[in-house]
């Protein structure tokens, strides 16, 4: 006599989830080279600027403008860069007195970096921005968030392309 076995099968829908999960891991890895084998290059995506020194973008509300006055390595690369921004109103005078938060973003991929950036005042208008962990290979947006002693916040955004 044969023995009955219970199956006891996942419902439907345990099956695409765990592929979806299995796809966004390999996707978001960390290591270098271990995307399948494919080489990450976004550098012409239109979202994305070539790095020089003075590279600058204009806040949001349009009364800031920022300067990436250098990037350590340069330009911008996986690993673990320092950024020296310098930050001005409309007539170019220096804002010194800045609080800035820092948030590195990879927005294909929908998230951040574990390790939190800091921005800390110069006293001449620039920021040394240290540790900014770009981890990964792929577009990354670093957005500058001021908030003035008085009034309403601002932001400013680069766009990189860390090929890998």
């Amino acid at each position: 006599m044969q023995a009955l076995v219970r199956r006891h099968d996942a419902p439907l829908w345990v099956r695409p989830a765990i592929a979806l999960a299995f796809f966004l891991v390999a996707g978001c890895s960390s290591q270098p080279g271990t995307n399948g084998g494919d080489v990450i290059n976004c550098q012409d995506d239109p979202r994305v600027r070539t790095y020089s020194p003075n590279l600058s973008v204009t806040s949001t509300t349009g009364s800031m403008k920022f300067f990436l006055v250098r990037s350590d390595p340069a330009p911008p690369a996986q690993g673990t860069d320092t950024w020296t921004i310098r930050v001005v109103d409309l007539s170019g005078n220096a804002l010194p007195n800045l609080s800035l938060s820092v948030d590195p973003f990879m927005p294909d991929h929908g998230h951040g970096t574990s390790v939190r950036a800091q921005a800390s005042a110069n006293g001449d208008g620039t920021y040394t921005v240290t540790p900014l962990y770009l981890f990964m290979p792929g577009v990354w947006r670093i957005t500058f968030i001021s908030a003035p002693d008085a009034g309403a916040s601002d932001s400013a955004v680069f766009f990189f392309c860390i090929p890998g």
